[in-house]
Order: C-alpha cells, then sequence, then structure tokens
C-alpha cells in the first residue's frame, strides 16, 4: 500500500505537476483546492504527508492550516511541506519571515522554486516522506508449478505423511 499524499495547492497548473512528479514513484496523491476541502480529506483519511501552497488565497491561510493539521491527533506526526513556485517580489521579501514562522509552528520543509523541476521536488520530498513498501521483496518468490513434479507420500523412513509438492 502507498502512502497517500495531501497537496493543498490552489493553481491548478501547479497542482497537475505536484500530483504527475509524485505518481511517478507511486505514490497515491489528493490534490485539492481549499483549506476547507483539506481539512475534510484530512477527516477522512490517512495521510503521510501534507503538502501546502504557501500563499494560500480561498480562504485561511497556510498559518492556520499548519497550526490546525500540528494539533490535531490525526496528523500532528504527519510531515507538512510548504511549496511555492516562481513567488512573487513581494513573496520573495517576504520568503525568510514565513519560514522561519513555518519552522516553529511544525513544518518540516519549506521549498520554493522558481520554475517547477520534477525531478528536484521528487528528491526533496523524498527527503521527508516514508519510502514506499516493496511488495515483491517481502514474500519470498515462489517456484513455478511447472517446476514441481513429484508427490512424496511417505517419510524417508516409509512412514505415511501428508503429500507434499517438491522442485525438481
Amino acid at each position: 500500500m502507498c502512502p497517500n499524499i495531501l497537496a493543498l495547492i490552489e493553481v491548478d497548473e501547479r497542482a497537475n505537476q505536484v500530483v504527475e512528479s509524485l505518481k511517478l514513484p507511486g505514490h497515491n496523491v489528493v490534490a485539492c483546492s481549499n483549506y476547507k476541502d483539506a481539512i475534510g480529506l484530512i477527516e477522512n483519511t490517512s495521510f503521510a504527508l501534507i503538502i501546502s501552497d504557501v500563499h494560500l488565497e480561498n480562504g485561511g491561510s497556510v498559518f492556520d492550516f499548519l497550526r490546525w493539521a500540528k494539533r490535531n491527533p490525526l496528523t500532528c506526526d504527519t510531515p507538512f511541506v510548504l511549496y511555492s513556485c516562481n513567488p512573487t517580489s513581494t513573496a520573495r521579501y517576504l520568503e525568510d519571515g514565513v519560514r522561519c514562522s513555518a519552522r516553529l509552528l511544525g513544518a518540516t520543509e519549506y521549498i520554493v522554486m522558481d520554475n517547477f523541476d520534477s525531478n528536484d521536488f521528487r528528491r526533496r520530498i523524498s527527503l521527508v516522506c516514508p519510502p514506499i513498501p516493496k511488495v515483491s521483496s517481502a514474500y519470498p518468490k515462489k517456484k513455478p508449478l511447472r517446476d514441481l513434479h513429484k508427490f512424496r507420500t511417505t517419510t524417508y523412513l516409509g512412514d505415511p505423511c501428508q503429500s507434499a509438492l517438491y522442485p525438481r
């Protein structure tokens, strides 16, 4: 089972970039475009990581959302990443203050990109996101049935036993 990631990003183009980038390594990404939808999703779904746009405009601030997530028992230990792509000059001016405030409130990472770089974004997310479990390595590899050819009905001492398949 792949970990769920919540992405609260208001601009559809950026949301699509984030979703497509994180789907490549196999993450389940749920995108939403406003604060209220994000809270509703968190109350109904378990997430291994929360990514939020730094500059929310459709109601609620990122600090309100971060504060709520860190006070909520369901998400208090969930890594929280703030993300900003192509910030305005005002956003650049305020970046240090926003970064420090976010860290004090419990943000795990603060990512700023002038242009979206999928590889760099995935690399930085992989530093804070739990790894995707590899199901195939958790189970021993089974031999195909064609390699099984013999039924043994007795033990080596000649006592009866349950039937079993043995490899060639």
